[in-house]
């Protein structure tokens, strides 16, 4: 916990001090905008991958102890509990058997599945996987996956995953931040399906279907990069810095909102 929380607070100063700059110059100096917002799209990236990557080690911890290969769920499950309470209602943990059958640490065995989950046979061969986008089964919750397979000498025994509810995790990340409110951020799964949102409730959606063709193009075009900036409409003109994490597979974009005077005007009344 104590790393996961000075590796959050190293990239919150190092955004902060990068990103700090005179509001007044914002519109006449766009070139010193768009460096920092490619500094603070880093500063996104390392704390959403960060602070995932937490998750992922304290299962991989778990799952390589005598109580996860002994596949009996009454053991398991305070390795589980520890790793839900440090979420703090943030995730579900779970223990599947290679059948998808599963457990979570609320309700026990349910009556579901998770063999039809794209991540599941993944796990089963051996890798982790991690940043996969579900509605979880046992909460209705959108949720970013993070599972790891269970060993038991060369053969994959189970699974130990977690279903982190990415609307939360946004929340937590904007907080972090500390952004301006003209500034937006979110990332993007390789499906074009919304990861993380300032705005929590947008979670989920493909922004192709939200009717701007300037935004389509430009989903496309960063979707086909793994860095750049791009420019598009969208209840005001939108500039944004992009990068794509090697780690979850998202595509992480920061920027800022220009809202013209007449929308303005309209807010304040």
């Amino acid at each position: 916990m104590k790393n996961r929380m000075m590796i959050l607070m190293i990239a919150i100063m190092f955004m902060l001090l990068c990103t700090v700059s005179n509001a007044a110059e914002k519109v006449k100096r766009p070139a010193p905008l768009m460096f920092d917002a490619g500094v603070a799209v880093s500063s996104l990236m390392t704390i959403s991958d960060a602070y995932i990557k937490s998750v992922s080690d304290r299962l991989e911890v778990a799952a390589v102890t005598e109580e996860a290969a002994s596949g009996n769920w009454e053991r398991i499950k305070p390795l589980l509990e520890k790793i839900e309470e440090q979420e703090k209602g943030d995730a579900v943990a779970w223990f599947a058997l290679p059948d998808g059958s599963y457990y979570t640490v609320d309700k026990g065995l349910m009556d579901k599945n998770l063999s039809d989950r794209a991540y599941f046979p993944v796990v089963l061969s051996g890798k982790i996987s991690v940043g996969e986008l579900v509605v979880s089964k046992s909460t209705n919750q959108v949720s970013a996956i993070i599972a790891v397979p269970v060993k038991k000498g060369d053969s994959v025994t189970g699974v130990l995953g977690v279903s982190l509810f990415t609307r939360k995790l946004s929340v937590l990340i904007n907080k972090m931040m500390r952004l301006p409110d003209e500034a937006i951020f979110y990332a993007l799964n390789k499906d074009h399906i919304t990861a993380i949102n300032k705005k929590p409730g947008l979670v989920f959606m493909d922004p192709e279907a939200q009717g701007s063709s300037s935004m389509t193009m430009a989903i496309k075009e960063m979707l086909s990069m793994e860095e750049g900036i791009v420019e598009y409409d969208f209840h005001g003109k939108r500039r944004v810095a992009f990068m794509k994490s090697n780690y979850t597979g998202w595509w992480y974009a920061i920027g800022l909102l220009e809202i013209s005077n007449e929308a303005k005007d309209k807010r304040k009344k």
